[in-house]
């Protein structure tokens, strides 16, 4: 199928039962959400990018889905992970520098208190994905019947 066959599937697929997902075009991509009433914190949205594959003399088009929390989780949990990352940089290096003046070493402290920071963000996301495994196939499975996919 073409670029446009492809998106105007997508764009224009109602399933038997309405899931309340919204389509919309943002930059020549189609951004796959749910509505607003039926969104939480960990709800995903699927990016789907068409382009024709320049491998292929038959000019056929890829479909590339990414489906990912929504930017302000990922903004969110980049600005922790920087953080925690920045904590456990103060605290190994104010540690080496007591360790080096033969100081007390309570920079380890800090330097601990980020790598638990980081710890307790892996088991966060990792539950949030838990949490969205549902809305994840439910997107999955909208794409397919949008292309006539098993």
């Amino acid at each position: 199928m073409a670029i446009e066959e492809i998106s105007q599937r997508i764009l224009d697929h109602k399933p038997a039962e309405q899931q309340g997902i919204h389509v919309k075009t943002v930059q020549g991509h189609l951004v796959l959400q749910f509505a607003p009433e039926l969104s939480h914190f960990w709800t995903p949205h699927m990016d789907v990018n068409l382009e024709v594959d320049p491998d292929h003399d038959f000019k056929k088009v890829l479909v590339r889905c990414l489906i990912a929390p929504a930017p302000t989780v990922w903004t969110m949990f980049m600005f922790a992970y920087g953080l925690f990352g920045f904590t456990c940089f103060v605290g190994l290096t104010l540690s080496m520098s007591q360790w080096t003046l033969g100081k007390p070493i309570w920079g380890i402290w800090v330097l601990l208190a980020g790598i638990l920071g980081m710890a307790l963000m892996y088991f966060i996301s990792y539950e949030g994905k838990k949490l969205s495994r549902d809305e994840m196939i439910q997107l999955k499975q909208f794409v397919d019947e949008a292309l006539g996919y098993d």
